[in-house]
């Protein structure tokens, strides 16, 4: 343009030059015009490149933004979550929502919207989510929540929704944005938690109930130990109504008496009832019991433990609503009854407390009879005649210790003969006598309630433990003791099963307790693998809680004699390939598992789902017992006219001293667990109570370090005859007659 400017000037005042003062005017504005143009052109070209350079930056601007939102997308796509963005104050104008949706809900993406979710809400937490939503919207503030949704193939969906508002750095709003996610592992986990929480609850209570009777009998006992039978005998009543019952009632027969009511106690009334008294006289139901020989009567009744009787008949003044009668009996006579009611309506007398009942007629027929027996020996010079019939061991020693008195029971408890010890000094002829006679503790006199010491002596059938207690008088001291060895064993059995069991559970519930407060930890992030196994493993010791506490209710009911079997004829050889095939899937590595089945095998005739346990037990025993791995093999054939199973490991075998007691119960071969075999010492136990109610037999045999190999057999089936010739033929008219 400059150029075209300088030319055209030039051209219209070159003529002009040279004339006058015109021509320099022409001149001066010839050049002013050319530098207008100049600097106009210079103008056009800084301005195209500045709209060009704009362009290109907003270009770079239009890239980085589409960037962004792909960076975002494969983000929010790539998150165990699902990221719904809408728009400002409208949840239904959906502007992006994340396709995880589709496999958490089962809804796609493009129809997501507010109004969606509320209409799959749960109907419990709609109302609460709704009115949440909208106070959010009001006030224009974030919310967090949980509800439950419903999927669109019907499952219920927790989830946790944050919600909150985007802005522009001017604090304008651009849309709303909720991150949802799916919490249902973590709500399963709370629910399996408190379930657990629970179960440990009922557990306490259980146990605290369990003590609270042991101490019932403790005072029960330390009661029963007077010879004074009837003050005995009124504490006794007077415990049991304490915490056990609302009545009780003690019925005696004295000798050559008919039956008498010696003591009533009762508790306080917990609410307002009739003042109604029991009979001063013994019922007729009550009566019935004693001649009964022994059967106790529990209303509601226990099955067999009930013996008919109508359960109206006892202690009709009192109307109760849950009564157990028991015989008291000693040395096979029947001396009396117990009574004990309820007249609340509570839970029902169980299994339980008619054990505990038994348990106390039991101390109180002896207390009794024990007393009864001492006034006899008062009674009557011919003292060795009445201790002979005494079921507790009587010792009598004179003013120099020297033995006058050793009745068959002592006899019978220590295995000493009374020829090799009447005579002699008991401290030669009693071992371990002389440390342990300072221990025992004298009384001056008979009187009621006076302690007794539990001792240890020799014999040759072993250590023997008794309950031993003396009483002094003019002409020497007698000691009257009983036998506890069996008593101190089982209570060592109970607490190393309390041990054991406890060390079983303790296990199982540290891992669930661990993995539940690790799941529920917001201080650190678990991906989905992570959360998987933290779940699986609380999945897996449950199910080991679940196995440890079915073999603690199995012996119970065997115990109880509550299992009902069933028999029937099954194939033992399908049973056999079915257990090896269970077992293997949860074999450790090195353990390979087994079936040797042979052909032509007859019927089994028993309970099929209990020869099936019999066989997992023996199995799961077997690879327990083979840490260092190895072949278990589990076979059957036939024998004679049972049918014979064998389960043979290459474990760590049974010594010979131990085999006589592997099938007791609580009874373990590796009791401290040095090679890593744990268990309660239930298996076993159960498996020989099993096999011998079926009608069958279980032994071992066994040689340390060599392995074990566990046999038993069950009665076969009869064969079904085949049907003659005849009787196939078609049947005569005269058949149906």
């Amino acid at each position: 343009m400059a150029a075209v400017c300088l030319i055209v000037t030039a051209a219209v005042t070159a003529p002009f030059f040279f004339v006058g003062r015109l021509a320099l005017e022409l001149e001066i504005a010839a050049a002013l015009s050319l530098a207008v143009a100049l600097i106009a052109g210079l103008l056009a070209r800084r301005l195209d490149r500045r709209e060009a350079d704009r362009l290109a930056a907003q270009r770079r601007v239009h890239e980085d933004l589409a960037d962004a939102d792909r960076k975002y997308r494969d983000l929010t796509d790539s998150l165990p979550l699902v990221t719904w963005i809408y728009a400002v104050g409208d949840r239904n104008d959906t502007r992006l929502v994340s396709p995880q949706i589709e496999p958490k809900l089962g809804y796609p993406s493009d129809q997501w919207n507010g109004e969606l979710l509320a209409r799959i809400l749960h109907p419990d937490d709609r109302d609460r989510v709704l009115d949440e939503i909208a106070r959010a919207n009001e006030n224009g503030t974030p919310f967090e929540t949980e509800y439950r949704v419903l999927a669109r193939n019907g499952e219920v969906v927790w989830l946790r929704e944050h919600a909150t508002t985007i802005a522009r750095r001017d604090g304008r709003p651009l849309f709303g944005e909720s991150f949802l996610v799916d919490i249902g592992e973590r709500k399963r986990a709370e629910k399996e938690c408190d379930r657990l929480v629970a179960a440990e609850r009922a557990a306490g209570a259980e146990t605290t109930e369990r003590q609270g009777r042991l101490d019932l009998l403790r005072e029960i006992a330390e009661a029963a130990a007077s010879l004074d039978y009837k003050a005995a005998i009124e504490r006794t009543a007077a415990l049991v109504v304490r915490d056990f019952g609302d009545w009780c009632l003690v019925d005696l027969a004295e000798e050559g008496a008919p039956l008498k009511r010696l003591a009533v106690a009762r508790a306080e009334p917990r609410s307002a009832e009739t003042d109604g008294a029991p009979a001063q006289e013994p019922d007729d139901t009550v009566r019935s019991v004693v001649a009964s020989g022994g059967t106790p009567q529990v209303v509601p009744p226990l099955g067999a433990r009930s013996n008919g009787q109508d359960p109206g008949g006892f202690l009709a003044g009192i109307d109760p609503s849950t009564v157990i009668c028991c015989p008291l009996r000693a040395r096979g006579r029947s001396l009396g009854a117990i009574t004990v009611a309820r007249t609340t309506r509570e839970q029902a007398y169980g299994a339980d407390d008619l054990a505990l009942v038994e348990d106390i007629a039991g101390r109180i027929a002896l207390a009794v009879d024990r007393a009864r027996l001492y006034a006899e020996v008062e009674q009557r010079a011919d003292a060795a005649r009445v201790l002979a019939h005494v079921a507790d061991g009587v010792l009598l020693l004179d003013r120099s210790g020297t033995v006058r008195l050793w009745n068959p029971a002592a006899e019978g408890i220590t295995a000493i003969r009374a020829g090799d010890i009447v005579g002699r000094a008991a401290a030669d002829a009693i071992p371990g006598w002389q440390e342990a006679v300072d221990s025992v503790p004298i009384a001056a006199t008979p009187d009621p309630g006076h302690p007794e010491v539990v001792i240890p002596i020799e014999t040759e059938r072993g250590e023997r433990w008794i309950a031993i207690a003396g009483v002094q008088f003019f002409g020497g001291t007698v000691y009257a003791f009983r036998d506890m060895t069996d008593v101190r064993q089982l209570e060592e059995l109970k607490a190393s099963f309390i041990a054991t069991a406890s060390h079983e559970l303790r296990t199982p519930l540290a891992a669930v307790y661990g993995a539940a407060q690790t799941l529920l930890r917001h201080d650190f992030a678990l991906d989905e693998g992570g959360r998987d196994r933290f779940v699986s493993l609380i999945a897996d010791e449950s199910e080991r809680l679940g196995r440890i506490v079915n073999e603690i209710l199995l012996a119970s009911q065997l115990d109880a004699g509550r299992l009902d079997l069933q028999a029937e004829p099954f194939a033992a050889s399908e049973l056999v390939d079915r257990v090896v095939e269970a077992t293997r899937a949860y074999a450790p590595p090195g353990v390979h598992v087994e079936g040797r089945v042979p052909d032509d095998l007859p019927l089994v005739e028993a309970d099929r789902d209990k020869v099936r346990q019999v066989l997992v037990n023996l199995v799961e025993n077997a690879i327990k017992y083979s840490p260092d791995g190895g072949r278990v093999e589990l076979g059957v054939e036939a024998h004679e006219e049972n049918v014979l199973f064998h389960v043979r490991d290459e474990g760590l075998g049974i010594p010979a001293e131990e085999q006589s007691r592997v099938f007791e119960k609580f009874y373990r071969v590796d009791p401290h667990m040095t090679r890593g075999v744990g268990g309660t010492g239930l298996g076993l136990y159960i498996c020989n109570e099993l096999v011998s109610r079926m009608g069958g037999h279980i032994w071992l045999e066994s040689k340390a370090g060599e392995g074990s190999t566990f046999l038993f057999e069950l009665p076969a089936a009869a064969p079904i005859a085949a049907p003659r010739p005849a009787e196939l033929g078609p049947r005569s008219e005269n058949v149906s007659t």
